[in-house]
């Protein structure tokens, strides 16, 4: 049995050579064979012309597209480590993530002239993609890949997968969601950021409709022949407010992970689109899956994050949850790596009922401290998002002479609602207890947010705190 990801893909790829497996712009669709046969032929370019060595760190930036997926492929089936990149950074960063860890070159796709150039990097559109003859054979423990943590509290780390470990996610989640042959999904989250919404599709042979970017149109457009897409609750929320809604009915499903999903949202969902299952799962980049929530599940208890993958260990030690998974990282580049048996700490807050049912209470480096008393801003953003004219909300702590630091509320307001920041900041005072209630609120037309398109509260706060967003104070 295949124990790698690329050679579990490649016996799909053998087996389902003529099914489709990637969709672009134009029309275009690639078989397996194509996608497969593509990825081999950059790999033994790679290695013969352009002197990689198995194990060697490649770093890829670009745009989602069909050919960013083969060079992603291409680089693993050389036994070299793919280290994806955000293209919203500027290149002098660019630059120091590959530096810190020892990239030997970057391909560049449509990212941006002044980027391949700034990264002298090779052009994915330049590389050959064609050919024959034997490719490396990696291990599974060996490294496919390395992802930049989002770096909103200082440098960003390395997490180094192995080629096991992202197959074990991938298995993970296919065991627990809807994947398989028939399903069409639509990716439109950053391919560097969410290989959650790549590997399980292609391990089932499912096949993926790449789209650019996140538009609420083009996904309506892509649902009328999808079956489903992954996205992040604050995604959600958009298209809920922005795209037709008779177009996303089509899907079947879909999955969602990477920051709390206010409970409020998901009865709003479930009561746009009735029809389409939604599906959670929560872990982070050190492992993409920890525990899963299906729809049925969601629906008896909208605030849990479901419960551990059956090769997950969790607990609640201290209020912070701590796993172990096979699926884990190998470790973070440059450190000592991981114990065979070594748990996670996730920083993440929460508590484990009897049933088994994990429910997330908040985050260690989000708790705000006012007065002495630990407040959670996660308790406050549900509380904002049960207001019928909210579409999302986030909540920061922002210095306070008083009390040390107090919170404040930042909403986005529902499309031709006519809320006003103060009666978002009197429903919270008036459905919190007293030492909770947020001193300040404000509306925007839209939150920061990430690569992969939760919000970015390091920024919420600094724009607060530059006088960029302004605040509404209780009286």
């Amino acid at each position: 049995m295949p124990a790698t990801l690329v050679d579990w893909i490649g016996a799909v790829a053998r087996a389902q050579a003529r099914r489709p497996a990637v969709h672009g712009d134009g029309g275009l669709e690639w078989s397996y064979g194509e996608l497969w046969e593509r990825a081999g032929g950059i790999a033994r370019h790679l290695l013969r012309e352009r002197g990689l060595r198995p194990g060697d760190r490649v770093g890829l930036v670009g745009a989602n597209e069909p050919a960013y997926l083969a060079a992603y492929f291409g680089v693993m089936r050389a036994g070299a480590v793919v280290v994806p990149l955000n293209a919203m950074l500027d290149v002098a960063e660019m630059r120091d993530q590959l530096a810190h860890v020892g990239a030997v070159a970057a391909i560049a796709g449509d990212a941006g002239a002044d980027v391949g150039e700034g990264l002298a990097a090779w052009s994915l559109r330049e590389l050959p993609n064609h050919g024959a003859g034997p490719l490396p054979q990696p291990l599974p423990g060996d490294p496919a890949c390395i992802f930049l943590t989002s770096g909103s509290t200082g440098r960003p780390k390395g997490v180094v997968h192995s080629q096991g470990a992202l197959l074990h996610m991938a298995l993970l989640l296919a065991s627990a969601l809807p994947f398989g042959p028939e399903e069409r999904s639509i990716a439109f989250l950053p391919f560097f950021a969410a290989a959650e919404q790549l590997f399980p599709v292609l391990c089932t042979g499912g096949s993926l409709d790449v789209l650019p970017g996140f538009d609420p149109e083009r996904i309506a457009r892509a649902a009328r022949h999808a079956t489903s897409f992954d996205a992040v609750p604050t995604v959600m929320a958009r298209l809920l407010d922005q795209a037709p809604l008779a177009d996303l009915a089509r899907l079947r499903w879909v999955s969602f992970a990477s920051e709390p999903m206010p409970a409020s949202l998901l009865r709003r969902w479930w009561d746009a689109l009735p029809g389409v299952a939604t599906h959670q799962f929560y872990g982070m980049t050190e492992c993409v899956p920890v525990t899963v929530a299906s729809d049925r599940l969601q629906r008896e208890e909208p605030t849990t994050i479901g419960i551990p993958f059956p090769t997950t260990r969790l607990s609640a030690t201290g209020g912070e949850l701590v796993f172990h998974s096979p699926a884990q990282m190998l470790g973070y580049f440059g450190a000592e790596a991981l114990g065979a048996d070594a748990d996670i700490r996730t920083g993440d807050l929460g508590r484990i009922d009897e049933r088994g049912r994990v429910f997330l209470t908040g985050r260690l480096k989000d708790l705000i401290i006012s007065g002495g008393l630990n407040i959670a801003p996660a308790e406050i953003e549900a509380v904002a998002c049960e207001h019928p004219g909210v579409v999302s909300a986030v909540v920061v702590g922002i210095p306070d002479d008083r009390w040390g630091e107090t919170p404040v509320v930042v909403a986005v307001p529902a499309r031709g609602n006519g809320i006003a920041a103060r009666d978002v900041l009197q429903h919270c005072r008036r459905e919190l207890t007293s030492f909770k209630r947020p001193s300040a609120a404000a509306l925007v037309d839209v939150l920061p947010s990430t690569g992969i398109g939760k919000s970015a509260k390091a920024v919420i706060r600094r724009q607060i705190l530059d006088g960029e967003i302004e605040l509404v104070r209780a009286d």
